[in-house]
């Protein structure tokens, strides 16, 4: 089969979760089959970098496109009804490179990663479309609207209304669709939710095999990820400023470990918060760490940041939205807290009582290992391909 992907980012380094889920399963469909990537990038790739992703694919298309220019884009919001994440990521380029791909290459199959590419793919060719739409992204809007300033509600509300109407536009242009968890697909209307494939993220092998976990923990808190992605940097200003003046331990750590930290999280950093940035490998963070602390209130999808941290057996402590999309048992594999008084007990329960912490940890991680397969994933997309094409 001849695959053609098209993404928002070029996927290496993994540092954020789409660019996680596009390069696994790069690097899974490469094993069978000839996978040609477009994508579009705000600065040009390493030579590294891009041979990290070139050893998967028979050809790499980077429409490199400046932040002035997708500004620009993002101010002709405010004259059509496309959602402004659709605006920014416009690129006649990035169309006319795909239609060249679809046409030379004789490509079956064209896999398009989030709805914010649509107005960028050359429809009516002779391929097929599937669309993985990752997240139900306008729920996560509508989630965001309760968590933003009074001035930024109007814009954030607009976005959440203009992504409902564009995803449900977008379904008629494919030939198949995915999604990663169950919980999103049912933000949908039920005639698209029944075509969906439920296609879940995995975790690397190198998460279940990491052995170097030093005896004395640096942190006794951490959480990761994309520390400018707005549910991260309220997760972030929660865990600091309001639940740790609750624990009755004057020196705990807390790590903040992630890319692109906005100034909120870089103002969190304290003797006894440490703000990181962008790391080359967050095991080694992970590792020093006693807990991991996901304080999340808004957002959508499945977060890659619980499968990493239990994968290293590291026990975990999230709310009930974001294990929502996990399906842990609570108690048992993570605990799950919905406010400040039962994180503060929940934390304090796990620092006090090391045993409890550690069996709590190992059903976590056997728990991934279970239910979270690249390997599985992967085979699941590539049916779905099949299933179209045939």
């Amino acid at each position: 089969m001849k695959i053609l992907v098209a993404l928002s980012r070029f996927p290496y380094p993994i540092d954020k979760g789409d660019k996680l889920r596009a390069f696994y399963q790069i690097q899974g469909l490469s094993k069978y089959h000839e996978v040609h990537l477009v994508c579009i990038a705000d600065k040009t790739p390493s030579p590294a970098e891009f041979n990290e992703v070139k050893q998967y694919c028979k050809s790499i298309e980077v429409i490199e496109s400046r932040k002035l220019k997708r500004l620009i884009n993002l101010g002709f919001g405010l004259f059509n009804n496309l959602p402004f994440q659709v605006n920014y990521f416009k690129s006649s380029r990035m169309k006319r490179a795909i239609e060249k791909v679809l046409k030379t290459q004789s490509i079956d199959m064209c896999y398009v990663q989030l709805v914010r590419l649509v107005v960028n793919i050359p429809f009516s060719l002779n391929t097929k479309y599937y669309l993985d739409y990752m997240d139900a992204l306008s729920e996560g809007m509508y989630k965001r609207v309760k968590f933003s300033r009074w001035y930024e509600k109007p814009v954030v509300k607009l976005e959440a209304k203009r992504l409902r109407d564009f995803e449900a536009k977008a379904f008629f242009y494919f030939n198949g669709y995915s999604i990663i968890t169950e919980s999103d697909a049912t933000a949908f209307p039920s005639d698209i939710k029944k075509r969906m494939d439920i296609i879940p993220n995995g975790i690397s092998s190198g998460f279940f095999n990491f052995r170097s976990f030093p005896k004395d923990k640096s942190y006794d808190i951490i959480f990761t990820g994309n520390m400018g992605y707005h549910p991260n940097i309220q997760a972030s200003k929660y865990l600091v400023n309001q639940i740790m003046p609750l624990l009755n331990k004057q020196d705990v750590k807390i790590c903040l470990s992630g890319t692109s930290p906005s100034i909120e999280v870089q103002n969190l950093e304290s003797e006894n918060v440490i703000v990181t940035g962008f790391v080359h490998d967050i095991r080694d963070y992970l590792a020093k760490a006693k807990i991991f602390v996901a304080p999340l209130f808004s957002g959508s999808g499945l977060q890659n940041k619980l499968l990493e941290a239990m994968a290293m057996g590291i026990p975990t402590i999230t709310t009930s939205l974001a294990n929502s999309a996990l399906g842990a048992k609570p108690g048992q594999e993570i605990m799950v807290c919905d406010d400040e008084e039962s994180f503060v007990k929940a934390i304090q329960q796990l620092l006090s009582n090391p045993e409890y912490a550690r069996e709590i940890g190992a059903k976590g991680r056997l728990f991934i290992q279970k239910n979270f397969n690249w390997e599985v994933s992967n085979d699941m997309l590539e049916k779905a391909f099949r299933k179209i094409l045939n």
